[in-house]
């Protein structure tokens, strides 16, 4: 297994306002590793499903500036196109979010994607399989998942974050990080590529409130991707970071751990914030890549959801192309 160095940092990073939500914690995050190994299809896979054209509605996804208008428009056979997105729960009007979310979606049509704020109402609603079961109908891919539940939000929905994957998931893993205001996890899943090779993909959403919390959570990131990760396997994190990219504790982490932030490498000077969705001011959601002994490079990068209408979220999403 290949393991990194995390030089310790002191703690720089600017408090944010929040993305995360919920209330009444659940217990205390345990500090294993728990690795389980299977086949696509105990991965959770979801079939494929009839067409729904109320899900796609026409929604135009609109660029607002060249960065985001540079992506290229589907990706080559020679590399992965990955999606970070919060969902924003199931609150703010789901039922008219969910169709903006999923022309996005459809119009990218990503490999794979990490979710974050993946929420669910027990023996009402479930955001995931329904975004699942609308994207396939628009893509024609199955997709297979990887879930995790992180805490109680609202004292009504199971929030928490999922890897979504329409190529095969051979290996996941489970961290949990150290808590905060609420329990916080990774997830990581080993991909199968179309050329038999093999991708890491991880996902998380951290504290939304300490920064001390957050340099905590992001070392155990970095050291559960160095553990999971083979020698010559490049790996992709993905999340909402809950802190902007102003040199603070979490890049400082995730940098030393050889880990780079796709949008700075490929948007030098230009800030390409995130979040919030109505008049973005904060680059707190992030694709970093470590690519150290493999021929993986990012390609393109663009921000999603600029609808210039009903927002799919309170966060743009990020969309990724990284060759190899």
């Amino acid at each position: 297994m290949r393991r990194q160095h995390l030089a310790l940092v002191f703690v720089l990073g600017l408090m944010t306002a929040a993305a995360g939500c919920g209330s009444d914690a659940a217990s205390d995050a345990d500090a294993a590793l728990d690795t389980a190994t299977s086949d696509a299809s105990d991965a959770d896979e979801l079939p494929d499903v009839a067409s729904d054209a109320d899900d796609a509605d026409d929604v135009a996804d609109v660029a607002p500036d060249t960065a985001d208008s540079a992506l290229d428009t589907a990706a080559p056979a020679d590399a992965v196109r990955v999606v970070s997105l919060n969902l924003r729960c199931l609150i703010d009007d789901w039922a008219a979010r969910k169709p903006v979310i999923v022309a996005a979606l459809a119009a990218l049509d990503p490999d794979v994607m990490g979710f974050q704020e993946v929420c669910a109402e027990a023996g009402v609603q479930d955001a995931l399989p329904e975004l699942i079961e609308a994207l396939t109908a628009q893509t024609g891919r199955s997709y297979a998942v990887h879930r995790g539940v992180t805490h109680r939000a609202w004292d009504t929905y199971d929030e928490g974050i999922a890897v979504v994957s329409a190529w095969p998931i051979t290996e996941t893993a489970t961290k949990n990080l150290p808590t905060g205001v609420f329990p916080r996890k990774a997830l990581l899943a080993r991909l199968t590529r179309p050329d038999g090779g093999t991708l890491v993909f991880t996902t998380t959403h951290l504290d939304h409130q300490s920064d001390l919390t957050r340099k905590q959570q992001a070392e155990a990131v970095a050291a559960a991707i160095a553990e999971f990760a083979e020698d010559g396997e490049a790996a992709l994190l993905t999340g909402d970071f809950n802190e902007p990219a102003s040199g603070g504790a979490v890049y400082l982490v995730l940098s030393n751990a050889g880990l780079a932030d796709m949008w700075a490498t490929l948007h030098p000077g230009d800030a390409g914030p995130t979040f919030p969705a109505s008049n973005p001011s904060d680059r707190i959601d992030y694709i970093w890549l470590e690519a150290s002994g493999t021929s993986f490079a990012g390609r393109s990068m663009a921000r999603i959801l600029w609808t210039g209408g009903v927002d799919g979220s309170d966060h743009l999403g990020l969309t990724a192309t990284i060759a190899w």
